[in-house]
């Protein structure tokens, strides 16, 4: 707020001496146009233009580049800490990332892994199954044969006592037909 009183009043100073100079409608300097007030060097105006400019950088440099310099460090600091932390959260999205791909790659491994044992397991299985099917199947087809030998030895018996019930009959009959 000071500064920009300061500020104020320096340019309006400098204004009201500029204008105070070369006042009258009959000075050399408003005789032409004004190109030629512009292009025109006037000595005093130029010494007034370099006082003006120092007392203003003076009070720019004691009152304004402070703050300023001040100013420009904090935001130079606030964009290295900004800097910074972007650095550091994409490096741990760097290193989420590569554990995330690892958890990935082991679960994939896990389940090729269960998916063979599995398979192997069902292999075994299947083994087991065709080992005891086998089995049963020889323990049918062993007393299947046994039963169809002892069905066969049953029939060839009766056979047999057919035969000879057969033949007693026809013996007797044929021992009653000669003796009649």
């Amino acid at each position: 707020m000071i500064l920009s009183r300061l500020i104020i009043s320096a340019v309006s100073i400098c204004g009201v001496l500029f204008a105070t100079e070369g006042s009258g409608h009959g000075d050399p300097v408003h005789e032409g146009g004004w190109m030629e007030k512009w292009l025109s060097f006037d000595p005093g105006l130029f010494m007034w233009t370099i006082v003006t400019f120092f007392i203003v950088l003076a009070i720019l440099k004691w009152k304004a580049w402070g703050p300023l310099i001040e100013a420009l460090d904090k935001r130079e600091e606030d964009i290295r800490n900004a800097l910074s932390s972007a650095e550091k959260a994409r490096e741990e999205a760097d290193k989420v990332a590569e554990d995330y791909e690892e958890m990935i790659r082991k679960a994939q491994a896990e389940a090729q892994k269960i998916v063979a044992e599995s398979k192997a397991a069902g292999e075994r299985v299947r083994e087991e199954i065709k080992v005891t099917a086998e089995k049963e199947a020889g323990g049918i087809l062993e007393k299947a044969q046994k039963q169809i030998q002892s069905e066969k030895a049953n029939a060839i018996q009766e056979i047999r006592s057919t035969i000879v019930e057969f033949s007693l009959q026809a013996a007797s009959k044929v021992i009653e037909k000669n003796l009649d």
